[in-house]
């Protein structure tokens, strides 16, 4: 190969170096990425992409994936049969494919992978997270059995006695605009969320919503049972508001539902927090964790039951492939206990507590 095909190909990778590099360095100055990445770039090509994106009624991450990845496999295909016949061909395969890759991995790195290295959130809003004993999170658990229980009573009902709630996706970010003034942080030009339309099929990869970077899009399992949506929702949204950390995301994601004027929001928000709080509290002490679950009214229990239902129905191979997948990448971003960490917003939950 020549030298200047050598030199094709190395232009090509220039992105990919530009995306090692941040992988590499931002972790080390967060004041930095803070204010220059997730303040600057991200803002401004998630704002770019994720505000006129939002007004398609449709997922275009799940058009991607349908129509996108067929049509990519069969042009490869294509490209190497080409490849086969002619060696010019191959060349150009390879200097394309490395700049699809490179370009690809940059834009993640802007639109979402910098956002790991950011200042922590408990940081941005003054909170202090510190080891809580089991009895102050036993005080939270009932706090949200009992606001879950509350506004619980207040939804209509299916024949099976679970909660009967109709989700406007279209809103899903109202909870944030009425934490804007307080957290400008938490300001987006992302308000709504996509549906996707094979999520019967997409439960048994046992994901409930994804984020996707590359559009700035939220998309939101919406088989899930009915009452999860709203959280998941919200959860999704600060994605798009520039965090990346899971245990952020169910944090911010909890704050914006049950700020949320619409009564669905809200019990979702204190439905999720419960479950989070209870998983961690029966960790500490299985028998305060019993006692408190028996402040549980019949209509949430019903709806825990449910939800418990929904999810086994899904359990098997597929399912655990993509708990390993998710894991292995949320561990490659910095994250050491990778799945694990979705329950880390109980420190944050008890430090908002601390704080109010």
């Amino acid at each position: 190969m020549t030298r200047r095909k050598w030199l094709g190909l190395g232009m090509a990778l220039l992105p990919l170096a530009v995306a090692a590099g941040l992988y590499l360095l931002l972790p080390i100055a967060p004041q930095f990425t803070e204010t220059a990445m997730t303040g600057g770039i991200f803002r401004v090509l998630s704002v770019a992409l994720g505000w006129p994106l939002q007004w398609l009624p449709f997922s275009l991450t799940e058009c991607l994936v349908v129509l996108g990845i067929p049509t990519a496999v069969v042009w490869l295909i294509v490209a190497i049969v080409r490849c086969c016949r002619r060696r010019a061909s191959a060349y150009r395969l390879v200097r394309v494919l490395c700049w699809v890759i490179a370009i690809g991995l940059l834009l993640y790195m802007l639109l979402h992978g910098v956002n790991f290295y950011r200042r922590p959130a408990a940081e941005l809003m003054g909170l202090t997270v510190t080891p809580h004993s089991a009895d102050a999170l036993a005080a939270l658990c009932v706090k949200m059995a009992t606001e879950g229980n509350r506004l619980r009573e207040t939804l209509p009902e299916n024949p099976d006695g679970t909660a009967a709630v109709m989700v406007d996706l279209t809103a899903a970010g109202e909870g944030y605009r009425r934490l804007d003034d307080t957290y400008p942080f938490l300001r987006g030009a992302t308000n709504r969320v996509k549906p996707v339309l094979l999520s019967h099929w997409w439960s048994y990869t046992g994901i409930s919503g994804m984020y996707f970077p590359l559009l700035a899009e939220a998309n939101v399992n919406v088989d899930q049972p009915a009452w999860c949506v709203p959280f998941t929702a919200c959860h999704e949204l600060a994605h798009t508001r520039g965090f990346a950390r899971e245990d952020e995301c169910n944090f911010f994601g909890y704050l914006a539902a049950i700020h949320h004027p619409d009564a669905a929001y809200r019990y979702s928000g204190y439905y999720m927090g419960y479950i989070y709080c209870s998983n961690a509290l029966y960790a500490l002490d299985a028998d305060k964790a019993a006692t408190i679950s028996a402040l549980v009214g019949d209509g949430m229990r019903r709806d825990l039951i449910a939800q418990n239902e929904y999810w086994q129905q899904f359990e098997g191979p597929v399912q655990e492939v993509s708990d390993a997948v998710n894991d292995g990448f949320i561990t490659s971003q910095g994250v050491a206990d990778g799945v694990y960490s979705y329950g880390r917003c109980v420190d944050l939950l008890l430090a908002w507590e601390d704080a109010a």
